[in-house]
């Protein structure tokens, strides 16, 4: 493996991966057209960094004719539930678009050696059963959902015509430091933000009564395991969680202890936000590759709001 190109390389997670990945001894190049990302998330800069429009058919050609990646990942697109229940349409022209524009041109220039798409454990609804095997069949009851299976099968219909191996990675929920407003772990940034700033005014509210759960995972762990799956070229679903089932309300709960501030939780009213509970764990991690995650709950939220209290000042 000597080259790996990360759509969306200046995001929360993507900007991560580009991290692990030069750490790896793997060069590596981060595109992005940067209307949520930020270059200055990566501290190296021994990468390519490549701005563009992954939906522009003239710029995601020249792009995999000129680098030709042993590796692609993408990360890109809409990573935030909420705007795409208001407003499907912008979970397709955000998401799947760019993403199906992404595999015509591969279709043109011949392709990569690996193709990971990066997807969300939110292909799975109230349908699904609590704990999905990567061989149960998603049941999306979400917009947000529905634009990730959708890439999904648009992956299994091209990869083979292209001879490309491919792989799909579900995540769990991930946080940690330098996470962003937007994304499936939103929420818990707005509730280090209030619980720091409640001299501004700000208060932590929980939606519905905080039971809903999940197996969250850091965002190094996360990448380390991306990363593997990469390295070794394994092929097919990964489901990428901790593991370790945990509700919102302790979620909050730990990272009010972690900085040290007393402060009531308050409450709001509940959207379409997914099934109360699912776990994905990482089976076929582990028996394939060895992996575990590394970073315990405790320790993930601690390192997270440390963060947020230096980046608060």
């Amino acid at each position: 493996m000597q080259k790996i190109m990360v759509g969306g390389g200046c995001g929360f997670i993507g900007s991560n991966l580009i991290s692990r990945i030069l750490d790896g001894g793997v060069r590596a190049t981060a595109v992005d057209n940067l209307s949520t990302g930020h270059p200055q998330r990566i501290k190296n800069d021994r990468y390519q960094f490549q701005k563009g429009d992954l939906s522009s058919s003239r710029f995601t050609r020249t792009l995999f004719q000129e680098v030709r990646p042993d590796c692609y990942i993408h990360v890109a697109g809409m990573s935030d539930p909420l705007p795409g229940e208001k407003n499907p349409v912008q979970d397709i022209e955000k998401s799947v678009f760019p993403f199906l524009n992404i595999l015509r041109s591969l279709e043109e220039s011949g392709g990569a050696g690996h193709f990971i798409l990066v997807s969300t454990g939110e292909v799975f609804g109230g349908q699904n059963s609590d704990i999905p095997q990567e061989s149960e069949t998603p049941r999306p009851d979400s917009s947000y959902g529905v634009s990730f299976l959708m890439m999904e099968h648009y992956l299994s219909v091209y990869a083979p015509r292209l001879k490309m191996p491919f792989s799909i990675v579900r995540l769990s929920p991930v946080y940690g430091p330098g996470q962003s407003l937007e994304g499936e772990t939103g929420q818990m940034t707005f509730w280090v933000r209030a619980i720091l700033r409640q001299d501004k005014g700000e208060t932590p509210r929980l939606t519905g009564n905080g039971m809903r759960v999940r197996d969250f995972i850091f965002v190094e762990d996360a990448v380390d395991a991306i990363f593997a799956v990469a390295l070794e070229q394994k092929t097919g679903v990964f489901h990428l969680g901790s593991g370790t089932p945990t509700s919102e309300r302790d979620v909050f709960t730990r990272m009010r202890e972690a900085s040290g501030i007393p402060v009531d939780i308050s409450y709001e009213n509940s959207y379409n936000n997914g099934p109360q509970k699912r776990i994905l764990g990482y089976r076929r991690l582990e028996e394939e590759l060895g992996w575990a995650p590394m970073t315990s709950l405790e320790e993930g939220v601690s390192q997270t709001v440390s963060w947020f209290q230096r980046w608060l000042g």
